[in-house]
């Protein structure tokens, strides 16, 4: 198993114990207990279909936490997972502004991440290109914190 498979194996894992162990996977995702356990078990190169890593994600997600599998396999292919906080947020509230600000961040990454994936560098034009995303994140950011502050000053 390749290093890259062994870590979503070991996120798999760690969905199944949020949803109860095996058991609870198995009655969560309504497959047998044998069928779960290969999936928990490091030594098979068995994974879940996509439908059970979600729902077992779900448990995860419900239980605060970020959800495993998805995070591993956001990771092997060289990004985050980020949670939306509210899709239906009202434009300029907290929330609206803190998903804008993740979106930007992964856009100045990615930014970055193409700049340097020819030769390693960044060059003029591309730095260019990097700064006026940050500028954009930076705005947000901005934004962002006045509304808090604001908040913070009106709780005195």
């Amino acid at each position: 198993m390749s290093p890259a498979l062994a870590r979503i194996k070991r996120a798999v894992r760690k969905a199944i114990g949020h949803s109860g162990g095996i058991d609870g996977a198995a009655a969560t995702v309504e497959r047998s207990r044998s069928t779960v356990g290969d999936w928990n078990n490091l030594n098979t190169d068995t994974f879940p279909p996509l439908d059970c890593a979600f729902a077992m994600d779900e448990i995860a997600v419900a239980e605060g936490q970020l959800p495993p599998v998805i995070c591993a396999m956001a990771r092997e292919l060289g990004g985050v997972f980020v949670p939306a906080i509210d899709v239906g947020a009202d434009e300029g509230s907290p929330a609206f502004l803190a998903m804008q600000l993740a979106q930007t961040l992964g856009e100045v990454s990615g930014e970055i991440a193409r700049s340097l994936a020819d030769d390693n560098r960044i060059d003029h034009r591309e730095a260019a290109r990097c700064s006026d995303k940050l500028h954009a994140h930076n705005r947000i950011a901005a934004q962002l914190q006045q509304q808090l502050e604001k908040i913070l000053k009106e709780g005195e």
